[in-house]
């Protein structure tokens, strides 16, 4: 329990102060304990902010795959869009939560440069297996452009860290966000989609028009 709390309130006191006036002293006095207490649970501040800024991101990822097992027999276009609304939705509803994660983002400590990346690049590894799973569909079914997974991965990573971006200088009006979303969205699809799919069955759908007459 009281474990957890220092957590809670370790990355409320980042999201409002950021990493370096976030001390283990404030911490303490705000959970209602001794300093050295602390050190029964972590072994030091950046080994707490780490189990901190781990639980965000599996926080962040339960939410995805939450939304995402309710479309089990959605269209790649609605599966990959769902992604998109699930990290917005998570982000405009976890507004602590968001600002402690932006302060790792763009404010990153020094001594946790190297674990956080390992550790982003850790919990991406997985998103970007969910990805693979819906490109190789939405390829496999001519959906989708015919080209590398890889690269399909790493352009919808982009635009998710570009959707990211937005939310820093737009969280306050979300309508303007939710708009620059949809509209970053429909260029987005309109790039993977295989329009050639859809004009070839408008043309076979023609021909047996044309040979029922």
């Amino acid at each position: 329990m009281t474990k957890n709390k220092i957590k809670e309130v370790a990355y409320k006191q980042l999201a409002e102060k950021g990493y370096e006036r976030a001390t283990l002293s404030s911490i303490a006095k705000e959970v209602g304990i001794k300093t050295p207490s602390i050190y029964a649970f972590y072994k030091s501040k950046e080994d707490l902010f780490m189990a901190v800024y781990k639980d965000l991101l599996q926080d962040n990822h339960r939410h995805i795959k939450s939304s995402m097992d309710n479309l089990t027999n959605g269209t790649v276009k609605e599966k990959l869009y769902q992604i998109l609304e699930a990290i917005c939705h998570y982000h405009l509803s976890q507004p602590e939560k968001t600002a402690a994660y932006m302060k790792f983002t763009f404010f990153l400590p020094p001594t946790l440069n190297d674990e956080v990346k390992e550790t982003f690049s850790e919990m991406e590894e997985v998103l970007g297996e969910m990805l693979e799973s819906i490109f190789s569909e939405g390829i496999r079914e001519g959906v989708l452009k015919n080209q590398p997974i890889d690269d399909l991965i790493a352009s919808f990573l982009c635009l998710m860290d570009g959707i990211f971006l937005e939310l820093l200088y737009y969280h306050h009006q979300e309508n303007k966000f939710k708009r620059r979303v949809e509209q970053t969205w429909s260029i987005y699809w309109n790039g993977i989609y295989n329009d050639h799919e859809k004009a070839a069955y408008s043309d076979e759908q023609s021909k047996k028009n044309c040979d029922n007459k």
